[in-house]
């Protein structure tokens, strides 16, 4: 049985796919669930590297600030450890954390916060 070579036209198109795609657990936007349903903050992690950036909770004005951070993903143990001040710079800035599906959980002294996959950083 002779085989044909599959064209260069129709392999630049997957290999492109394949270089943009990204199967790291935490790609995407992780946005908070809060007791009262109204919009939290959202994290956006770096699935290259250990950067973490967070969109705070929308102000009254309907802007938001950003704080910027690091992370480590254990991806046997599913668990995470982030260094970013979340709850502003009076607070805790150590979270450590796992995850769940799609549901993320961080806890540090300060309490404890739940992030679910999806949904787009506030005002982007």
């Amino acid at each position: 049985m002779r085989t044909r070579p599959i064209p260069a036209v129709l392999i630049l198109p997957l290999l492109l796919f394949a270089a943009c795609s990204d199967d790291h657990p935490l790609a995407g936007n992780w946005a908070q669930k809060t007791p009262d349903g109204k919009p939290g903050m959202s994290l956006e992690f770096d699935t290259k590297g250990t950067r973490l950036m967070v969109h705070t909770a929308p102000r009254p004005d309907g802007g938001h600030d950003h704080v910027e951070g690091t992370y480590t993903w254990d991806a046997t143990a599913k668990t995470l450890a982030v260094k970013a001040a979340l709850l502003g710079p009076a607070k805790a800035d150590s979270w450590t954390g796992s995850m769940n599906d799609s549901t993320v959980e961080l806890t540090s002294p300060d309490g404890k916060l739940l992030f679910q996959r999806g949904g787009k950083p506030h005002g982007h």
